[in-house]
């Protein structure tokens, strides 16, 4: 199924409706709307006549939401309805109760498949029957992470690493998969190509024979689409099936997620992220979302449909403003009533059984504080801190504003930790070590005192476990300018600048990519909001987006007005690799265009702008301009890619002569690199019809790509494999190189080489005198070409269907399309060689030899004419 289809098929039915945005201002008590979301979620399950994890139309009523000011303690009132939610389950003597924690403002907790593997992780608590998702997903690892453990990504992160250790969920993965592969398959722990490819194509095989989870509706559709984080964000379905058939005698399973700080997501400006989340909460109306966050939820509103799939009051009937009264639904937190506040207080600091703090100190906090939790918190701990240094708290120590509350808090600590807070201050999360790359000069002693304060959160479920709360961080910022050693924007950009450089240094080459994109999100933040750089940023980068991984480089590129030009540089870099990833070459041509503008020529992030606005050129087909960005990149960080483009494009020209030397004068760096070179120079032989020698040099090509486990390289050496053997008339090596090539596409799909299989077979079949056949193969050469915007793949049907005019003796018809493919190939600026190829089939060598195309042929055009005019004279 396409992905239009996918989409289609699980939008179904939904719509929007418009609706006007308005904000609640009604208090609630929130405990209480839990519980009322609790029951009134599972009451409506039971009386559902069909589950609406089924029947997709159905309205959504599986969302509470508390928003509110920062600091005003939603995270802290998270934390206590899970407790309690928990806690409830254990007195009542329930094991199917799980509680699902995801705070979407760490480094890369909004990674899609993060996210699944943690809720996977989560439900694992339930049982190990999870049949559907975890077979899709055996498909969808083993052709998105060919070669690449599951257990790997599953240790990547301290949290990850946590929840699926805690439940054995590599084990639960195994046992689930291997009772419906054959034994010797490696599955999701194996890290051979052939035991991933026999991992999909057993599923794949086994759904279309109708023997696997044929009752699970759009099942086979998930299974058989492309790897990609668009398939993958429609999972959470399966997870939701699964569930459902988890209730046993009547009871049904509670589960909760916790989703905190969603401002993360739904204030950025890019909601692609927001858009995989929301199909997962709307595609698992079976489980209770609690999110917390400083805005309301649009979902429900109106103006939101084109970046969100499921929108509107039918869709969120729950998340509307009209809905004032049924849970779950959208609550304001509201500020602490004064004898809420009063009651903290008491209960914050007590002295044998009573409040510690004089009545006269609590009124005055809490005419500053104005029911503000945080503004509580920071009060007590001055308190005591007053205290520790044997000083008697009065009224005249307390109340002000928040940030002057902040300033007292940073007076009451020593020079060093005054350092430490503001370090800790300018980045979201901290550990020990990255204090220490913050203040070099200080002892570790210092530092783990410090990491016991008490405004410091602490969860080791992170890399770097320590945290300030936000409204703190800021504060902080605007406290110290009040200070008398306050720190200026120079001394935090300095600062940020070793926290910037630490980041960096913990990247090796074998770092996972989770870690990478966390670094780099981490790195962009600090980036964009104190003017600085570090060129480990656009390797990080580029490697992410190298690995196809380029939707986890965004989150960090929000807000970054203050940063400086190579920031700027790179974040149009970001956004124009994302436009070129998803079809929009020309889209990603005119943000790349000029975006180095401002900074040195020669830096790193402007070498990066132009490799990938070469790539966009190519693309939309300017493959002039993009040689002239290529040969300006020779000699720098990306030398290798552009030695390897610019021979790509002379041989495009018919310059093989030059190409085919550059490419024989140096080895490739790595083992893919040295796949594609080896490619490169088959396809030089093979379009001057040396097909021995082509056919050698894709044979070493898939040799090396088989040894090192690389599908894709492989893939396309099969593929390059038929185009060879087609004109020879070998039809058994067409079929099986064709065959290799479709099984590996769908492990790695690549629409373009399907192209190229497909004009193989056209050719062969041409070549064998099956002209009905030749001819509708070249009809869906076409077609594929069309579908996917790939202008070289009408060339090359057009080469094939010269051949077959030629063979069945209609040289007027061949003439013709000889014309149409000289006007396609001067106007992209390539495959200019197959005119004189043409020519020689039609009017012979002597005038093929005497064509205007400058070709420089390896052996001359007579030789290289003379061969494939002999390649289709009659057998």
């Amino acid at each position: 199924m396409t992905r239009l289809n996918l989409r289609a098929a699980f939008m179904s039915g939904a719509s929007s409706a418009v609706a006007a945005q308005q904000v609640f201002t009604n208090r609630v008590d929130e405990v209480a709307a839990f519980r009322r979301s609790l029951t009134a979620l599972h009451q409506s399950l039971a009386d559902a006549p069909i589950s609406p994890v089924v029947d997709r139309i159905q309205g959504r009523r599986n969302v509470l939401s508390y928003y509110g000011v920062g600091g005003i303690g939603k995270t802290t009132l998270s934390h206590e309805l899970e407790r309690l939610f928990l806690t409830a389950a254990q007195d009542d003597g329930r094991q199917d109760v799980v509680a699902v924690r995801i705070d979407l403002s760490e480094d890369g907790a909004s990674d899609l498949e993060g996210v699944l593997l943690r809720l996977r992780a989560g439900l694992g608590q339930l049982g190990s029957r999870w049949q559907a998702f975890d077979l899709a997903l055996a498909a969808y690892w083993e052709r998105a992470h060919p070669g690449e453990p599951l257990q790997e990504f599953l240790d990547s992160s301290p949290a990850m690493r946590r929840a699926s250790r805690s439940v054995g969920l590599n084990e639960q993965f195994t046992s689930n998969v291997g009772a419906v592969l054959p034994p010797d398959l490696g599955g999701l722990v194996g890290i051979a190509q052939r035991a991933a490819l026999g991992t999909y194509r057993a599923i794949r095989d086994r759904v279309r024979e109708g023997r696997l989870l044929s009752d699970c509706d759009l099942f086979a559709e998930l299974v058989e689409a492309e790897a990609d984080y668009e398939t993958l964000s429609y999972f959470p379905y399966l997870l939701a099936w699964d569930l459902d058939r988890q209730t046993k005698r009547g009871k049904r399973p509670q589960v909760c997620v916790f989703l905190d700080t969603f401002e993360a997501l739904g204030g950025a400006a890019d909601r692609t992220a927001e858009r995989f989340l929301q199909r997962c909460v709307y595609l698992m109306p079976n489980v209770l979302f609690v999110v917390t966050g400083r805005n309301r939820i649009d979902w429900a509103d109106h103006g939101t449909s084109g970046e969100l799939d499921f929108t509107g009051p039918q869709c969120w009937p729950s998340l509307h403003f009209s809905n004032d009264t049924d849970e779950p639904r959208q609550h304001l937190v509201g500020y602490l009533s004064d004898s809420d506040a009063d009651s903290f207080l008491r209960e914050a600091l007590t002295e044998d059984g009573a409040p510690a703090m004089p009545a006269p100190v609590r009124e005055r906090i809490i005419s500053g504080g104005q029911g503000l939790p945080l503004y509580l918190d920071l009060s007590v701990s001055h308190f005591v801190e007053l205290l520790a240094r044997g000083a008697q708290p009065s009224v005249d120590d307390f109340g002000g504003s928040f940030t002057a509350v902040a300033t007292r808090s940073i007076r009451d600590l020593s020079q060093e930790e005054r350092d430490l807070v503001r370090t800790a201050a300018l980045i979201d999360r901290v550990d020990a070590a990255l204090l220490r790359a913050g203040q070099p000069s200080l002892s570790d002693g210092r530092i783990a005192r410090f990491l016991r304060r008490p405004f410091l959160t602490h969860d080791d479920a992170y890399e770097r476990p320590y945290a300030l709360h936000a409204a703190l961080r800021h504060a902080i910022g605007e406290a110290d300018q009040g200070l008398p050693d306050g720190w200026s924007d120079r001394d935090r950009a300095e600062v940020a600048n070793r926290l910037l450089r630490w980041l960096g240094r913990q990247l090796e080459p074998d770092t996972g990519r989770v870690l990478v994109a966390q670094a780099l999100e981490s790195g962009l933040r600090l980036s964009g909001s104190y003017g600085i750089f570090e060129d480990w940023m656009v390797r990080a980068a580029q490697r992410l987006v190298e690995a196809g991984q380029w939707t986890s480089i965004g989150a960090g590129l929000a807000g970054g007005s203050t940063g400086s030009p190579e920031f700027r540089t790179i974040s149009a870099a970001i956004q124009g690799v994302h436009l070129r990833r998803t079809g929009r070459a020309p889209e990603a041509v005119a943000v790349l265009d000029g975006a180095q503008a401002g900074i040195g020529s020669g830096s790193l992030a402007a070498h990066f702008v132009q490799l990938h606005l070469a790539h966009a050129l190519r693309n939309a087909g300017d493959y002039k301009r993009a040689a002239e960005i290529y040969r300006d990149l020779l000699g720098g960080e990306f030398d290798a890619a552009a030695r390897y483009w610019l021979c790509d494009y002379d041989y495009l020209n018919g310059r093989f002569v030059a190409a085919l030397e550059a490419l024989r004068s140096e080895r490739a760096g790595n083992a893919a690199e040295e796949g594609e070179r080896l490619r490169l120079i088959g396809h030089i032989w093979r379009v001057n019809a040396r097909f021995a020698e082509a056919t050698d040099a894709y044979t070493q090509a898939i040799a090396l790509a088989r040894g090192e486990g690389l599908a894709a390289a492989e893939a396309k050496a099969q593929a390059n494999l038929a185009q060879t053997a087609c004109w020879s008339g070998d039809a058994s090596t067409v079929a099986a190189a064709a065959e290799r090539a479709r099984e590996l596409l769908d492990l790695v799909p690549n629409p373009v080489e399907l192209v190229k299989v497909r004009s193989a077979e056209a050719v062969a079949a041409a070549m064998g005198e099956d002209h009905a056949a030749a001819r509708r193969t070249v009809a869906d050469t076409r077609r594929l070409t069309d579908g996917i915007g790939y202008r070289g793949g009408h060339n090359l049907a057009d080469v094939a269907e010269i051949l077959l005019n030629v063979r069945a003796g209609d040289y007027e018809a061949a003439r013709r399309l000889r014309a149409e493919l000289d006007e396609r190939t001067r106007a992209s600026g390539g495959n200019v060689y197959w005119v004189p190829v043409a020519t020689s089939w039609i009017d012979g060598v002597d005038s093929a030899a005497q064509d205007p195309h400058a070709v420089d042929w390896v052996d001359g055009p007579e030789a290289a004419l003379g061969r494939w005019a002999q390649a289709v004279v009659q057998r």
